[in-house]
């Protein structure tokens, strides 16, 4: 049931849904700016969830995008372990949603806007599924306008499986920054926010305790560039080289990439491997261009 809010009903509605995720919260806002009761109330009781996914998305200001978000509170964000932060060029709508509820609101996340003006809302219960048809309509129509804009940062927690039940988190990698394209005003490349997994699992064999030399450390910096190449199918990337799709996978198999054509290793992970769905649901990997090298 959707229901009308304002005033103080408002703000405590908007931070109760940052307060009680759990699995998911969506912040929909093209402006941002956290407060001291943002950061030390609401948000840093999320840090310690590594299987809550934030996905945040901001706008406007095209030419100067720490107009709609400092610099100081996107440095925070990318602090947590398991989020996706997405920019929209000409986002004007406000929406914020976990698993339980959504509000449709006029409220930016932005202290000002809190303290100063009028703002109206409308809140409706959900669930996983969306089963409020008010906020499943929001959901939904966010979904496919993040799948048409610029994903900035991705975060992604890495997970050991238990040998009954359960998961122990191991910790998170970074596996998209192009906050330093946005900030100066040159992000052309465009990257899907739903390319990448929403969680790694690792097993004994590629994973270690060991630390990293300086030099592996250097290297393993430059796994970002990895993740801002175009990607290609293994069809696409071998007709570069004038190579076959099997030609392609087993190239990729030896080298550690993957297992099979539809499972990438923690390896091939870093070296910008992702997966690629469209929306009948067929998935599929696709490859950084520059490992035609390798062919």
């Amino acid at each position: 049931m959707a229901k009308f809010i304002t005033g103080k009903k408002l703000t405590d509605e908007l931070c109760s849904i940052i307060k009680d995720a759990k699995k998911q919260l969506l912040i929909v806002s093209p402006y941002i700016q956290l407060d001291d009761y943002f950061k030390n109330e609401l948000f840093n009781r999320l840090k310690g969830n590594s299987s809550l996914h934030i996905l945040i998305a901001f706008g406007k200001n095209q030419h100067n995008p720490l107009r709609s978000i400092k610099m100081e509170d996107l440095n925070y964000f990318k602090e947590f372990p398991n989020i996706s932060i997405v920019y929209i060029p000409n986002l004007h709508a406000k929406y914020y949603a976990n698993e339980d509820r959504g509000l449709i609101t006029s409220v930016n996340l932005y202290d000002y806007s809190f303290d100063n003006n009028v703002e109206f809302g409308v809140v409706s219960e959900a669930s996983l599924f969306r089963s409020s048809d008010i906020d499943a309509q929001a959901w939904n129509k966010t979904m496919k306008i993040l799948d048409r804009n610029y994903a900035v940062y991705i975060r992604r927690p890495n997970f050991k499986k238990k040998i009954l039940f359960g998961k122990d988190y191991m910790g998170s990698d970074t596996q998209l920054d192009l906050t330093e394209e946005l900030v100066n005003g040159k992000l052309t490349t465009k990257v899907n926010v739903f390319e990448f997994m929403p969680e790694n699992y690792i097993n004994d064999d590629n994973y270690s305790d060991e630390v990293l030399t300086r030099d592996e450390y250097q290297a393993q910096k430059k796994v970002v560039n990895h993740k801002k190449q175009k990607k290609l199918s293994a069809t696409n990337l071998g007709k570069i080289k004038g190579k076959s799709f099997n030609e392609v996978i087993l190239t990729m198999q030896k080298q550690g990439y993957i297992l099979d054509k539809n499972t990438i290793t923690n390896k091939g992970a870093s070296q910008g491997l992702a997966y690629k769905e469209n929306k009948n649901g067929a998935k599929w990997i696709v490859y950084p261009e520059s490992l035609a090298k390798i062919l």
